[in-house]
């Protein structure tokens, strides 16, 4: 009797894994490989980035450009950098109703060479309720700021050649996820509820692209890690569940009852 109550508790608990799993499995990469100024960076980032996303258990699809429907992954990385890439007013309007439901995003910015893609990195936050941000160029040693610094063990990250925000402007709703001495700082995020058009979403921004290639130090392979594993976790929370559709809320519903009902006769059989 007791064995089938557990053998029906761990059947739930296989299904509800199940379920975590299929919510954060799919990542969606977008390298712009076609339009790089830079293709050994594009190269490097690319199988880095890859690699790191299998280590925590997601299954990645590396794109050249955004694909017309993102709606089937639980993150989307855009990695491009290059000014021969800057996000579309179309782009944007996707990418905030992708957050809006409940995605997470990340975009890649860069350093002051790279005006034309920042300018339409700042465009998307805007629209996404972020706040307004302005450009500057922090120092290049950055403390890593909670929960970025776990579980792969990480104080500080130092930016090959970083751009980043602060100032007057601060970081809008958003927060500093590496920041320097003078409150300024080039990685940072939105979490859930922090933006106004896209208050399900999930966003983060880093303006620099060495930070995660294949050659990049001890400390910016731990900081993309954590970054990575901070992603997992939004992804498999509670909240992404009911993007499940009706008919297969109703199937599974019809197997748990199925389920239940099987043990229930052989509990009263007992």
């Amino acid at each position: 009797m007791r064995l089938r109550h557990i053998g029906f508790a761990a059947i739930v608990m296989m299904i509800g894994v199940a379920l975590a799993t299929a919510a954060v499995s799919n990542v969606l990469i977008i390298n712009g490989s076609s339009t790089t100024s830079e293709s050994g960076t594009t190269s490097s980032v690319t199988t880095n980035l890859q690699n790191d996303i299998v280590a925590a258990g997601g299954t990645p699809t590396v794109v050249d450009g955004i694909p017309s429907s993102i709606a089937g992954y639980s993150q989307v990385w855009d990695i491009r950098f290059s000014n021969s890439s800057p996000l579309s007013g179309a782009d944007i309007t996707k990418y905030v109703s992708y957050m809006a439901s409940g995605g997470a995003l990340f975009v890649m910015g860069e350093n002051s060479g790279f005006t034309t893609r920042n300018n339409t990195v700042f465009a998307l936050i805007t629209a996404a309720g972020g706040g307004t941000l302005s450009f500057l160029v922090p120092s290049s040693t950055q403390t890593v700021n909670s929960p970025f610094t776990l579980p792969n063990a990480v104080s500080t990250i130092t930016y090959s050649g970083p751009g980043g925000v602060g100032g007057a402007s601060g970081t809008g709703t958003g927060t500093f996820m590496t920041v320097d001495g003078s409150n300024n700082g080039t990685g940072l995020y939105w979490n859930k509820t922090t933006m106004s058009n896209a208050p399900a979403g999930v966003l983060a921004v880093v303006f620099d692209v060495n930070f995660m290639q294949t050659s990049a130090d001890t400390n910016s392979q731990n900081f993309l890690k954590n970054l990575i594993g901070f992603y997992v976790a939004v992804t498999s929370a509670p909240a992404t569940v009911p993007a499940l559709s009706p008919l297969a809320l109703m199937l599974l519903g019809v197997l748990l009852l199925g389920v239940a009902a099987k043990f229930a006769r052989g509990y009263s059989a007992a």
